[in-house]
């Protein structure tokens, strides 16, 4: 029988889950958006909001200027726990771009937050299978399995993911939290430790 996981490890999960796919997002497509549009943490996210909407709402931005304009205001309305409309604003990117795999990941890290397991974890099948080289997604799907107690499995997708990012501190710290969860405590703190090495902040 699966271990019960414990409250502080969900929320963990929760509060990473929107750190996840949105970095990649954002590297695909740099614009020359207004600076009030960045999708990261050194513009407050209500003036983002307000940023993005103006950008958006100009007429000035159609493709990919369009889509990074939405992600970064998806990504802001989620920071200030609007899931209904950062998840409106994502569902718009991928109706923009269906085989934007990275949209598609952002996707399932709202559903993730949401605690919809089984909309994050088809969300994140879905930009593996279009990007199979998207690590974030691997580990995505892996945090899924960790929360539902599939800890074998998650382990499986924290692996896929090393293979194909072998310092990604995200993967190993999510190793082992996941080997600790199942009772393998030295190995668990083993992985955890290479991850803070990597990232000291991976935990954050």
């Amino acid at each position: 029988m699966a271990k019960r996981r414990s409250s502080k490890s969900s929320a963990w999960m929760i509060g990473a889950a929107l750190a996840l796919t949105w970095p990649a997002a954002h590297a695909r497509a740099e614009t020359a958006l207004d600076t009030r549009c960045t999708g990261k943490p050194d513009v407050a996210w209500d003036v983002q909001v307000a940023g993005c909407t103006e950008a958006i709402t100009s007429g000035k931005f159609t493709g990919k200027d369009l889509a990074k304009a939405l992600t970064s205001r998806a990504q802001a309305y989620a920071q200030t726990g609007d899931l209904d409309r950062s998840l409106a604003d994502i569902e718009q990117v991928i109706r923009l771009d269906p085989s934007d795999a990275f949209a598609v990941g952002a996707r399932g890290d709202i559903y993730l937050v949401r605690k919809d397991y089984d909309h994050a974890l088809a969300d994140y099948s879905k930009a593996a299978a279009l990007a199979p080289d998207f690590d974030l997604a691997l580990i995505g799907r892996g945090i899924v399995f960790l929360a539902t107690g599939k800890y074998d499995n998650a382990v499986d997708e924290f692996d896929s993911a090393l293979r194909l990012q072998p310092a990604s501190a995200a993967a190993l710290y999510w190793r082992g939290i996941t080997k600790r969860q199942q009772g393998d405590v030295a190995a668990g703190e083993a992985d955890i430790t290479a991850a803070k090495k990597i990232d000291p902040h991976v935990d954050r």
